[in-house]
């Protein structure tokens, strides 16, 4: 089993960050979104069935975990840094720069966009939901300035299914602010001898729904058992989190979690033992929410980093929350879902593991669960994998009784 692609990128952001002086950006401990947690307020209740008309029984849900893939393997950047040769890492930055551009986020995202319009969902949960930054960059005193938004992930993503006729939005309160990096310099043109930009990437994780669909106590939480890497006498720290929100599907209503564990370990880390660690206060955190917001049907989708069916972080989740989808319907199908080569041009699908998940409490029934991204026939025009994930769709039953 390989995740190379996301263990090179994450490693290359550390030592970047540790390189220019710059610790990763964790987000917030554990806050609400506004009371409510709707989105604009328009929202709230009132409409009847599944998506107020698209015909299916008003106590299904359909649901989605998707992971946008960042855009580039980082690993020149590591090993640039490590020789501590500032040509060196000007020329890793624009090498990973030209490579976050040659896999097309917008063409990506519109991909991403066909799936969740042709599953029709309600909720999708997003992970390495990427911002990247350029910023004009002064090589005498390494200064930056001008920053431009040169690819927002959901930004695109959200005009993508805009431009189908689907209209999504960001549940307010619900996003992961995961880590971002500094600005990093690199060369603009083939021919320049010195950077005169830089770029700055940032991750989260997001949900998003349907507009019809209700949403309120919007929550985020940081993990507190994180990976930190020993670099140069420091320790640097990588955040992950968790979001959630309570969601009304016509007469259902069901709190949605999504997450992106921790996906790689250090010299003297196990990694799978981070990722226990951060199922169990994932866990408790929504425990604490039953405890105040009052017991909900349960569905946890994201990219857990745990290799299902065996992996400890996996079986501790899967025993927290009930069920999983996919085993539920597809009995001894390994349903692989990761990960495609970090170019996104395999010819053919290589994928090994299964760590993206749709889980439910035993009030939830899920008649129906497919993977999205994994077929050639839905790589994009230029001959892209929309991600190097593979996305789970799962169709939900909850039980009525629950709804408001």
């Amino acid at each position: 089993m390989t995740r190379a692609p996301r263990h090179r990128v994450l490693l290359g952001l550390l030592a970047t960050a540790l390189a220019l002086g710059t610790a990763l950006v964790p987000s917030a401990s554990v806050h609400a979104g506004p009371p409510g947690g709707g989105h604009g307020g328009g929202h709230g209740s009132g409409h009847g069935g599944h998506g107020g008309g698209h015909g299916t029984p008003a106590r299904t849900a359909t649901v989605m975990t998707r992971n946008l893939y960042l855009g580039a393997d980082l690993t020149p950047m590591l090993v640039a840094l490590a020789s501590g040769n500032n040509a060196a890492i000007v020329g890793a930055a624009t090498q990973t720069w030209a490579a976050v551009q040659a896999t097309r986020p917008a063409e990506r995202m519109g991909a991403i966009a066909d799936e969740i319009v042709a599953a029709d969902a309600d909720a999708v949960g997003l992970q390495e939901v990427t911002t990247w930054t350029t910023f004009a960059y002064n090589p005498l005193n390494g200064t930056t300035s001008d920053p431009t938004v040169a690819y927002d992930f959901l930004d695109l993503l959200l005009d993508a299914l805009a431009e189908r006729g689907a209209g999504y939005h960001e549940v307010t309160g619900a996003t992961a602010n995961n880590f971002s990096s500094p600005p990093i310099p690199y060369l603009a043109s083939p021919t320049a001898t010195f950077p005169t930009r830089a770029v700055r990437l940032a991750d989260r994780d997001v949900i998003i729904v349907r507009d019809d669909v209700a949403t309120t106590n919007g929550r985020t939480g940081t993990y507190s058992t994180i990976i930190s890497f020993p670099i140069g006498g420091a320790q640097l720290p990588v955040a992950r989190g968790w979001g959630s929100a309570d969601l009304s599907v016509g007469k259902s209503t069901f709190r949605f979690v999504n997450s992106h564990l921790e996906a790689f370990g250090v010299p003297g880390v196990d990694g799978e033992q981070v990722r226990v660690a951060q199922v169990g206060e994932l866990l408790a955190a929504q425990a604490a929410l039953t405890t105040q917001l009052g017991a909900l049907p349960m569905v946890y989708v994201g990219d857990y980093n745990s290799d299902a069916p065996d992996a400890p972080a996996y079986v501790r989740l899967l025993a927290g929350v009930g069920n999983d989808a996919w085993t539920r319907s597809h009995p001894g199908d390994p349903g692989f879902t990761c990960c495609l080569g970090a170019t996104l041009t395999d010819p053919d699908n290589p994928l090994t593991s299964r760590i993206d998940l749709v889980l439910h409490s035993d009030e939830v029934k899920a008649p129906r669960a497919t993977i999205v991204g994994d077929d050639p026939s839905e790589m994009t025009a230029s001959g892209l994998w929309p991600s190097d994930h593979a996305g789970v769709v799962a169709r939900l039953v909850v039980p009525a009784r629950w709804g408001r």
